[in-house]
């Protein structure tokens, strides 16, 4: 029987803030979105008091009297914080699937295969296991997390929500009579995969708990709803369905809202040449190309009384591609061809459409291809592609090595009038050497 382990970062944002203040260890600590617009993290001792979602504006009031610690997003720091929990849990299997910035699949099954032992004994070893996991990711990393066990990722999903509200933070359904009883009891709104838009058809078949939806026949459930819904009830029945490989992502999106409202050519151009060059840099890490590329802007829609502006433009590519020189030109064309000047916008984003994989775009030969200047940096033959994609992922591996990135396009320009405000922003404790904490002893 296959054996997994969901991990999950316990209130990852403000727990990351918490490492390097250890004054904050017991007090309310929240976490604002980009341009400090709304609360996305809440410690324990925060979640009573905010709820998640809420405009910043609105409790502010209620931080000040209630003592909350109120921090910007940092996610420099919480992407390194989140590589060092990941590589902390390799420590048990090699077999870590990570699922989230804040949880990750431990797939267990060669771990026990050649163990004989019966069903009491490897629980007993989950126990274990459960107890050191806890016990060494907030050892060496300082972030608390919370494991749950299962024959399924489904059911090891529903084991760490139980897991939360332990205070040994592990649980396991692996025992079919307890993984009865558990579902007995868990409602069939927090199971893994049923949505807002989903539940209500389950409450109006009288589905209250994972139980009621684990007692359907799967190929009714297939019928009437889908095939994503079948595996569900058979995951929750202890059919593994869900394999290592992650469903088919067929678009990348790199939005912002800017700290002010900007109205200047020149200034938007260097946000959307940024969007586009993060956009590419995240296609060649998943090895894939972008057939399109859509830009879209947004004027401030809480400012009714200035004159409202939401266009989007479209520009499409000769080949599919992750060159970030190509899905440059493409993204300021469809740019230029929406904006007006006489708006103040206060959103901008990108979105690169119909993904295909890296290998699947390199073998296309196109019988009408250009063949440019043979010192044109967008030169289409093979051999002069690869050369730019080595190119780029060394530029790619120096920028993820550094804070901010070092190496970046003159269209991006050397100023970023559109930031984002992070008013609350915590240092880069990992990343910044001129950040690094510094213990001085008496």
């Amino acid at each position: 029987m296959p054996i997994y382990a969901l991990v999950d970062c316990n209130s990852f944002f403000a727990s990351c803030e918490k490492v390097f203040r250890p004054d904050w260890a017991d007090k309310p600590v929240v976490v604002l979105s980009n341009n400090d617009g709304c609360v996305i993290a809440r410690s324990a001792e925060a979640k009573p008091m905010v709820a998640m979602g809420t405009p910043w504006f609105r409790v502010r009031k209620t931080a000040e009297r209630e003592g909350i610690i109120v921090r910007s997003a940092n996610f420099v720091l919480y992407g390194d914080m989140s590589r060092r929990v990941m590589e902390t849990l390799g420590r048990w299997t090699p077999d870590v699937e990570v699922y989230s910035i804040d949880e990750a699949f431990l797939d267990l099954t060669q771990r026990f295969e050649h163990q004989h032992e019966g069903e009491e004994e490897v629980r007993r070893s989950l126990a274990l296991l459960g107890q050191n996991i806890v016990k060494t990711v907030s050892e060496w990393t300082g972030i608390p997390v919370s494991v749950g066990f299962g024959p399924t990722k489904t059911l090891a999903k529903l084991a760490n929500r139980i897991a939360k509200d332990r205070p040994d933070q592990f649980f396991e359904v692996m025992n079919r009579s307890v993984r009865e009883k558990t579902l007995e009891t868990f409602p069939v709104s927090d199971v893994w995969g049923v949505g807002r838009r989903l539940l209500p058809r389950f409450e109006r078949l009288g589905l209250k708990t994972a139980w009621d939806l684990s007692r359907l026949d799967p190929r009714v459930v297939r019928r009437e709803f889908s095939i994503t819904q079948e595996v569900l009830v058979r995951e929750l029945n202890g059919e593994a369905c869900y394999g290592e490989d992650s469903p088919d992502r067929k678009n990348i999106q790199v939005s912002r809202s800017f700290g002010t409202m900007l109205t200047e050519l020149a200034d938007l151009e260097k946000a959307i040449a940024t969007f586009a060059a993060r956009g590419a840099q995240r296609l060649r890490r998943l090895d894939l190309a972008a057939s399109a590329v859509s830009v879209a802007l947004r004027t401030n829609p809480f400012r009714p009384e200035l004159p409202q502006y939401c266009p989007c433009g479209v520009a499409g590519f000769r080949r599919p591609t992750a060159d970030t020189v190509e899905i440059l030109k493409g993204v300021l064309s469809a740019f230029r061809s929406i904006y007006k000047p006489r708006y103040a916008y206060k959103k901008a984003g990108i979105t690169l459409m119909n993904l295909v994989p890296g290998e699947v775009a390199a073998a296309q030969q196109y019988l009408f291809d250009e063949d440019p200047d043979p010192d044109s940096p967008l030169r289409s033959d093979s051999k002069s592609r690869r050369r730019r994609m080595d190119l780029y992922r060394t530029v790619d591996r120096i920028n993820d090595s550094s804070v901010s990135g070092e190496i970046f396009f003159a269209a991006e320009g050397t100023d970023r009038p559109w930031a984002a405000s992070a008013e609350y922003a915590s240092p880069c404790w990992t990343t910044d050497l001129d950040r690094v904490p510094v213990v001085r002893a008496d």
